[in-house]
């Protein structure tokens, strides 16, 4: 994969992320963003940003997941968070999070009678969620009286959001939200801003802001390194997807074998299977060294020594 640096920096890193969202200087942003969701009952005029570490979040985690934490004028708390990478118990980690920001607002003594303030997550998916024929672009989930139909409470609100699925040229973006979108998903191919997003001036700076030419040095390295985690995690995550294909492949193999040479026995089909994963395993490892994947990493994913796999790559047999 190219190592090339394009002209804006990549949104869905983690410092381009928190460059353009999470930064006092231009909360501009982050706050055409959020409006542009209409997910509070009026306007936010201004919003906080608060530090605050999460329990039990992975190295692996921070990778791929990044977020915002912040506080709106009124007292409502807000989670935004981008996430690049599946995760089996997503919906739940969610909850979890917002939950956490509802208990905190308990006050000790006798006197507080459990009024909250909302409490509002924003989920950027950059991955497939859920049945794609079954999805939609936006899902906003809040409490709900499956009896009466009806909001059961709004102080706690999720909005999840699916990037892949945004679609639409540029010159088809009608509202503030699918520009952002947009710009989400496609920023770091981009040569301009889209002339038809030049009416709003929000991405006019937005135009100044986020090349990589305006980063004084220090950022430009920081971006670099961020950019290089986000590649090589799309990497591993392609690998996967073509390892998982591979797998199904050398099932069918394995089973073809087993039955055309032994006859259904269980050592003929043992032998086929194991020759299957064997071709499956180097097929991936020769894909993730064509994405960039550095042996080093190849060797830690497959538990075997850097010298091993560079002897297995460079095999002529294996060509």
């Amino acid at each position: 994969m190219s190592e090339e640096i394009s002209i804006f920096i990549n949104p869905l890193t983690d410092f381009g992320f928190k460059y353009i969202f999470g930064r006092y200087a231009d909360k501009e942003f982050i706050l055409s963003f959020l409006n542009a969701l209409k997910i509070t009952p009026s306007p936010i005029k201004d919003v906080k940003f608060i530090d605050k570490e999460k329990k039990g979040e992975s190295k692996d985690d921070r990778a791929i997941i990044y977020d915002l934490n912040c506080e709106l004028e009124d007292g409502s708390k807000m989670i935004v968070e981008m996430q690049n990478r599946y995760q089996t118990h997503f919906a739940d980690r969610a909850l979890y999070y917002l939950s956490a920001d509802v208990y905190g607002q308990g006050e000790k003594g006798e006197g507080w009678d459990y009024k909250l303030t909302p409490v509002y997550g924003i989920f950027l998916m950059n991955f497939e969620w859920r049945d794609k024929e079954e999805q939609h672009i936006r899902e906003d989930i809040c409490l709900y009286n499956m009896q009466k139909k009806q909001v059961f409470s709004e102080k706690m609100k999720m909005t999840f959001l699916k990037i892949p699925m945004m679609d639409k040229e540029a010159d088809e973006c009608k509202t503030t939200l699918e520009r952002w979108l947009y710009i989400l998903k496609n920023m770091e191919k981009m040569e301009a801003i889209p002339q038809t997003f030049m009416n709003e001036p929000v991405f006019r700076r937005l135009g100044k802001v986020a090349r990589y030419a305006a980063l004084d040095k220090e950022q430009q390295e920081a971006y670099k390194a961020s950019l290089k985690v986000y590649r090589d995690n799309y990497a591993i995550l392609k690998t996967e997807r073509e390892e998982g294909f591979a797998e199904g492949e050398a099932s069918g193999f394995a089973k073809g074998e087993a039955s055309g040479f032994a006859k259904g026995e269980a050592s003929g089909f043992a032998k086929g299977e194991a020759r299957g994963e064997e071709k499956a395993r180097l097929k991936s490892m020769k894909f993730m060294k064509e994405l960039g994947v550095s042996v080093e990493k190849i060797a830690e994913k497959y538990q075997m020594s850097v010298a091993d796999v560079e002897r297995l790559l460079d095999s002529p047999n294996n060509r």
